[in-house]
């Protein structure tokens, strides 16, 4: 069984963000610590240095305000920046990717890159809105869900796959398994 479309080089890195929280710190929860402590150093080192509490505030809510305009512009520049520096490299931007389900192993063939995962390895498969993300021991397969014609498509596919993978691996797929009514 398999999947195939095209995918853009840079387009699957939000479903990457997921992978984090699950193999620990999430990039939401490491913001938040981040804005607490600047919050907490940046007040109490302001008020202390000016001698006034809402001098302190002001100076940290702007601080908060230039930090996400910030991230709203490397966000804006990451994927055309990727995108050049591998043409630049004779790499085209977007690529034929196909997801082959064989009896023994997850085949990820990505261009002139295959990757093949044997069920074993695979130790979760979760859904983020527009893809299907199968983690392979520390790195992660990405599917898009628009490679599937139809929501059966997709069900079928997903169900062959967890069919696949160990006990301990569906375990820990309540997205998978819902999907496909398990």
């Amino acid at each position: 069984m398999e999947a195939s479309g095209f995918i853009v080089v840079g387009e699957s890195a939000s479903a990457m963000a997921y992978i984090k929280g699950r193999r620990g710190i999430s990039p939401r929860l490491m913001k938040a610590i981040l804005f607490a402590c600047m919050a907490a150093v940046g007040i109490s080192v302001g008020a202390w240095a000016s001698e006034s509490w809402f001098a302190a505030t002001v100076s940290v809510e702007f601080a908060f305000l230039g930090l996400g305009v910030g991230l709203v512009i490397i966000q804006t520049l990451a994927a055309p920046s990727l995108r050049k520096a591998l043409a630049d490299r004779g790499q085209a931007s977007e690529q034929a990717l196909t997801f082959r389900l064989t009896p023994d192993a997850l085949v990820y063939d990505l261009a002139e890159l295959t990757m093949i995962a044997r069920w074993p390895c695979v130790t979760d498969l979760y859904r983020t809105r527009k893809y299907w993300v199968f983690l392979v021991q520390s790195s992660a397969m990405v599917l898009p869900r628009r490679f599937f014609a139809t929501p059966q498509a997709e069900r079928d596919f997903i169900g062959a796959a967890m069919s696949r993978m160990s006990d301990a691996a569906r375990a820990r797929s309540p997205d998978a398994a819902k999907i496909v009514g398990g």
